[in-house]
């Protein structure tokens, strides 16, 4: 914490960085001091560790043991100190509001603050202090105009969907398990929805219909999933892009949300000529907030589709009309983002792009660390580079941690960078040249025809790298 509206730094001792303040996360040595348990803890409880040695804070309803975090503290030792063994939300949030504190400090969670006065939790929720896997670790918090549930699934990359089935029916599945809240009153459509992955923490904020403060959230229920295999989706808009890709912008037909996390992908099903026909897709969205193609909102689809030749239903696709239907399936995929790692490259050829344009988005956004982006998208012609525009507009705005090499088969690019394919000497030209002990802040993703695959991932190989320190996106 520090004092005054601007964060006042102080020197660090060596060894006590962020990037060392991760690596001890990853370590596996127990920041929480409660062995890993998540505890409800009362605030008279969380007043008795409120000394240097033993230190615990709260925010925002989560309680956090600080002890070992002290001395990696930017603002120095004495300015965390005043918020520990108390609530330190008002103070957190004056002064570090911008901070992602759920990342920084993920494994430093003791538990829950039971606050009956904030929170209003159901008997159910709130008699166990040590909670079993079975039970739903459950928060909500209101203002006038909004009220928000916040849940803890205690797994990394939990499996999100949620339905507004009515007004006041909020039904929601966490990891396969479903469950519906019979809301006090109604709310709008779309909800909004934030997930630190890395802990599996879910808040949902859904907009009061008519303003006011409820006393109480309603009721909570388990409930059947009924498993979905598909959702009908109905095109908004579209875009071209290049001169044989476009962007479908869809929308789901109910009031759904399926959270996609980057590089993650779905199945796209669709009628062609009397046939079904089907093929997996990653869903985008542009590397900048204000875009010709409108409003993007929770409930919204973006994907890239380049026609082919031979494709049926990619030229099904980019021959919809605004109001035709689609199915789209439920996520799929196992690429999930490297914590330990601060160096990324990226390895894409034509629609290849499409996982990466999440990754860049999410690296760049991330709050826990600054990851240095290393892009290769191989093209054959200038014009055939799919929004190079936004990805010069993205490595302009983030000059020394995003740089983009555009590689062309068939003719000489503006930058001036190597023509040709994929190869040794363009590995060699543009990979970092790196002494063993460095290799372990970098890593790979892949992604293009599988011709182009196998060969990145044998170069890749040849370069002295894992199998742990590289993706290829099938």
């Amino acid at each position: 914490m520090a004092t005054g509206t601007t964060r006042n730094k102080v020197a660090l001792a060596p060894g006590h960085s962020l990037m060392d303040w991760i690596r001890l996360g990853n370590s596996g040595s127990d920041l929480t001091g409660v062995g890993g348990k998540m505890l409800s803890i009362s605030k008279s409880e969380l007043a008795k560790h409120n000394k240097r040695t033993d230190a615990w804070l709260a925010i925002r309803g989560t309680v956090y043991n600080v002890t070992q975090y002290m001395d990696f503290h930017p603002g120095g030792v004495d300015e965390l100190v005043r918020g520990i063994g108390t609530d330190a939300t008002k103070l957190f949030s004056e002064i570090h509001a911008w901070v992602n504190y759920e990342s920084i400090l993920q494994k430093c969670v003791v538990g829950r603050l039971v606050n009956e006065e904030l929170f209003k939790l159901p008997d159910i929720l709130k008699a166990a202090t040590d909670v079993s896997e079975n039970d739903l670790n459950m928060d909500w918090f209101q203002q006038l105009g909004f009220l928000c549930f916040v849940f803890y699934t205690k797994t990394p990359y939990p499996e999100v969907s949620i339905t507004l089935k009515q007004p006041n029916e909020f039904r929601f599945v966490l990891n396969g398990k479903a469950r519906c809240i019979t809301l006090h009153k109604n709310v709008n459509w779309p909800c909004v929805v934030k997930i630190v992955a890395d802990i599996g923490k879910v808040q949902v904020k859904l907009i009061k219909k008519v303003l006011g403060l409820w006393p109480t959230f309603g009721t909570i229920s388990t409930t059947r999933n009924i498993q979905i295999d598909y959702w009908k989706c109905e095109l908004l808009d579209s875009f071209n892009v290049t001169h044989n890709t476009k962007f479908l912008l869809f929308k789901y037909e109910q009031n759904l949300y399926n959270h996609i996390y980057p590089g993650r992908h779905i199945y796209i099903k669709a009628n062609v000529n009397g046939h079904v026909v089907s093929r997996p897709y990653t869903p985008v969205w542009p590397l900048v907030e204000t875009t010709e193609y409108g409003k993007i909102s929770e409930d919204t689809l973006c994907l890239l589709v380049k026609s082919y030749p031979n494709g049926k239903l990619s030229r099904h696709l980019c021959s919809l009309s605004q109001g035709d239907s689609i199915e789209v399936s439920r996520p799929q995929g196992s690429f999930e983002c490297w914590t330990s790692k601060t160096n990324l490259i990226l390895l894409a050829a034509g629609t290849g792009i499409t996982p990466m344009l999440p990754i860049i988005w999410n690296a760049l956004h991330s709050s826990i660390k600054n990851y240095n982006i290393t892009l290769l998208f191989f093209n054959k012609k200038e014009t055939c580079i799919i929004w190079k525009k936004y990805l010069d507009q993205k490595s302009a705005a983030y000059l020394s941690r995003l740089t983009v090499h555009y590689i062309l088969s068939e003719e000489e690019n503006s930058k001036g960078d190597t023509k040709g394919h994929i190869d040794e000497n363009v590995i060699i030209k543009y990979f970092p040249s790196l002494h063993n002990d460095l290799k372990s802040e970098y890593a790979v993703c892949i992604c293009g025809p599988s011709g182009f695959n196998k060969l990145c991932e044998k170069l890749v190989i040849q370069q002295g790298y894992k199998k742990d320190d590289y993706f290829v996106f099938g």
